[in-house]
């Protein structure tokens, strides 16, 4: 049997009609999707260190003081993961745990005085010369 071009042009033409009318892929009704939980992690010795202190005195008097606690995970090998951050403030005018803020307070005016000490030893700053002297 013989076929013409036109006969196979229309055969030809005619295929992705046939593809498209294929059956569709076999859908199953599965439930409601229901993630894996991520495993959890294995219990490691923390460590809880105070990583910033800032201390900010004016000459009026008023001291506030800013510190950072952050917990670590001890991995082991010198590796350290860091688990949490948190960030406190505390200033002569805090109302929270009083006795404590106090005991952190004097701890910071010795820390001062020690540091002043060391300010006096090393010499004091000097004063920088202005940019554009006349």
């Amino acid at each position: 049997m013989r076929f013409s071009k036109w006969t196979l042009l229309w055969v030809f033409s005619l295929l992705p009609f046939v593809w498209a009318v294929a059956p569709p892929p076999v859908v199953q009704e599965l439930g409601w999707y229901e993630p894996t939980p991520k495993p959890t992690a294995e219990p490691v010795p923390r460590i809880r260190l105070i990583s910033t202190i800032t201390v900010r005195n004016s000459p009026d008097g008023d001291t506030m003081v800013v510190f950072e606690a952050t917990d670590f995970a001890d991995e082991g090998e010198e590796r350290y993961r860091t688990i949490v951050t948190g960030q406190y403030a505390l200033g002569s005018k805090t109302e929270e745990h009083p006795e404590l803020r106090d005991r952190v307070l004097a701890s910071v005016r010795e820390l001062e005085r020690a540091l002043l000490a060391y300010v006096e030893a090393a010499g004091p700053p000097k004063e920088r010369e202005p940019l554009f002297a006349p």
